[in-house]
């Protein structure tokens, strides 16, 4: 199962880091690893670097997107995909500050809705995988 957070980056930290992700994917890893001690400087850092969600907007497109298929669901603020053919398994959580997607595949379909959104960045801290969605050549 594979954990990825991923941010609604600022316009500018975009253009900044947009050919060299690794810098913005070390700088969110950091902020992801700071102890309860340093909350308030992992803050401040977190609200450079990224924009909250329209928590409405990102629960209403991908609602409207997928409420047609059959292995789909969506509870509050969370969607899941659970279909056993594929087999994929993928739950997709709706934060302000970001969207949690657990899956059992690399490309889980919830990329797929969300590619259009531009400034999206994509981290896998465990597995140390990161990658702007809008780049990302999705099923």
């Amino acid at each position: 199962m594979r954990t990825f957070y991923i941010f609604n980056i600022n316009k500018s930290f975009y253009n900044l880091m947009r050919n060299n992700p690794y810098h913005l994917f070390r700088a969110m890893e950091d902020i992801h690893s700071f102890n309860t001690a340093d909350a308030n400087v992992a803050y401040d850092l977190f609200t450079q670097i990224a924009s909250p969600f329209d928590k409405s907007k990102i629960n209403n497109k991908i609602f409207n997107e997928l409420k047609g298929i059959d292995f789909y669901s969506k509870f509050r603020n969370v969607h899941r995909i659970q279909n056993k053919y594929i087999p994929e398994d993928t739950m997709l959580v709706v934060n302000k500050a970001f969207l949690m997607l657990e899956s059992n595949i690399l490309k889980p379909a919830f990329l797929d809705v969300l590619k259009d959104y531009r400034n999206l960045f994509v981290c896998d801290f465990k597995n140390k995988d990161y990658f702007w969605l809008n780049e990302l050549v999705c099923l």
